[in-house]
This record gives C-alpha cells, sequence and structure tokens, in this order.
C-alpha cells in the first residue's frame, strides 16, 4: 500500500503551506491541495521519495525556477519550488476544472467541436512556450485541465528538469521521462535534443484519444507500445470515426509524423490548418 504522504507533508509545511488534501497521484508527484500563506489555492506537489533521492536537488530548482517566466493563459504558472527537509516539491496555479483524462473516461470521446477547441487552445500553449525555448516533453490527457476558459497544460517543463537533474541515476530509480502511450520516437530513443516537433507528436496522440477513445497505439504491453510508436504505420483517425473533418484529420496524421521533419514545423503551422474548423 502506498505510503500516506499527507500528514508529513502537512508537518513539513507547516507555516508556508496549509496541506488540505491529496488529489491525485503521478508518475512523478504526488499532488496536493494547498493554501498558501495569503490563502491562495495551489496544486503542491511533491516529488514521490525514490524519484527525489535520484535527482540533484539543486540543479532541479535551478531547472524548474527557468520556466516560472511562463505567463500564459493557457499554462498553469509555477508559482515556488523549494527542498525541505526530504521533501523536494513545487507548487503551481490551481486550475479548476477536470483534467483531459478524467473527461475521457467519463465520455469515452469528445465532440469533434470539443477536439478543435482542445486542440487551438493546447497549441496556443505550445506555441508560447516554443518560442521561448521550453518543451513540455510530455504532453498527456492527465497534464490537460478542461477549464471553464479552456484547456490549460500543466506540468510544463517538469520532465526535462527530472531528466536534467537525474541524469544516469534515473535509470537506476526505474523512472522513465514521459508517459509511453504519448511519446515521439525519438524521445524513446533517447535523444538529447528533443525538440518543439515532440511535444506536437504528443498532441497528435493526445487529439487521436480525444476522437477515437483510444490512444492511436494501445496495447496491454509497454515495450509494443513503444516499438509501435516508431515502426508501426500512420494510424488515421477517420477510421475510428469516419466523420472526423478531413483537415483535422490530416493535422492529427502530420502531427504523428515518424520522422520529425514530416511533422508540422511548428505549433503556429499546425494551428493555421484548423481556423476554419474551430471557428464553425
Amino acid at each position: 500500500m502506498a505510503r500516506d504522504l499527507l500528514p508529513l507533508v502537512q508537518e513539513a509545511l507547516r507555516g508556508k503551506y496549509t496541506v488540505v488534501r491529496e488529489i491525485g497521484r503521478g508518475g512523478a508527484a504526488r499532488v496536493f491541495a494547498a493554501l498558501d500563506a495569503s490563502g491562495r489555492q495551489v496544486a503542491l506537489k511533491v516529488l514521490h521519495p525514490t524519484l527525489a533521492a535520484s535527482v540533484a536537488a539543486d540543479r532541479f530548482l535551478r531547472e524548474i525556477r527557468f520556466i516560472a517566466g511562463l505567463a500564459h493563459p493557457r499554462i498553469a504558472q509555477l508559482l515556488d519550488s523549494d527542498e525541505t527537509e526530504w521533501l523536494l516539491y513545487y507548487a503551481m496555479e490551481h486550475i479548476e476544472g477536470p483534467t483531459l483524462k478524467q473527461h475521457l473516461t467519463r465520455v469515452r470521446r469528445a465532440s469533434i467541436g470539443d477536439t478543435l477547441h482542445l486542440a487551438h487552445d493546447v497549441l496556443e500553449a505550445l506555441a508560447y512556450a516554443h518560442e521561448r525555448g521550453i518543451v513540455h516533453r510530455d504532453v498527456k490527457p492527465e497534464n490537460v485541465i478542461l477549464a471553464p476558459a479552456g484547456a490549460t497544460l500543466v506540468d510544463f517543463g517538469i520532465a526535462k528538469a527530472i531528466q536534467e537533474a537525474g541524469q544516469d541515476r534515473l535509470t537506476r530509480s526505474g523512472f522513465a521521462v514521459g508517459t509511453s502511450a504519448y511519446m515521439s520516437p525519438e524521445q524513446i530513443s533517447g535523444i538529447a535534443d528533443v525538440d518543439a516537433r515532440s511535444d506536437l507528436y504528443s498532441l497528435g496522440c493526445v487529439l487521436y484519444e480525444a476522437l477515437t477513445g483510444r490512444p492511436p497505439y494501445d496495447d496491454p504491453f509497454e515495450d509494443l507500445i513503444l516499438t509501435k510508436h516508431r515502426t508501426a504505420a500512420v494510424p488515421d483517425p477517420r477510421d475510428q470515426r469516419p466523420e472526423t473533418p478531413a483537415a483535422l484529420a490530416h493535422a492529427v496524421i502530420r502531427a504523428l509524423g515518424k520522422a520529425r521533419e514530416d511533422r508540422w514545423p511548428d505549433a503556429r503551422a499546425m494551428q493555421a490548418a484548423l481556423p476554419a474548423l474551430i471557428r464553425a
């Protein structure tokens, strides 16, 4: 059984945060609803102890503070990060709403209109960050919150901060940077110069799932999922959902190109293929 960290986190951060309850668990962190000293709601993310032991805390904090400058309405802002006692944590703006993962669990498939708005909002966030040299590296339904004002990306750049701070120790701890169902072929291959087109590939996977109810490459065995990203034919969402508009299907298919040069050159180019559909 997973260890109950709530009382330990409450005690360690007493005076700085009022930690209310645990609200989620991901591959890298446990997530807590908390209030800062001013009473503002935040999402407090505490790295799993095993992972925290595998990264250099000072390097992680240095990397993560670089992304604190991102200020965009479709990106959850990093508010704080620190180490105290045995905790390595960061706090992000609280965004009200379900994750895309939660939404798809409930409805299975998003509507065509909702998928178009999702694409537009996430591409806005990606374009803004990419133009500032920051790649998300872990675009997936769990990292998209369907807020009333629009889809919002969370955990921007956290995967890179963990990777940069962990180096070879991550391999020994068993932690993988990224999520298999949404990882680009170059991420899987472990190349060093992962660029913005990797995020577009991951978004292509997310949009395919929003349209069809399942990721483009699905298998009970993770190794086979990773192999399919690199070698399987690019699927057409219209095979699963024939009413998908041709332009939307084309945007997804191109985003899923195996080679980076086969994909959209940047987020704004991909977004430009959709404006008429978004306004419809």
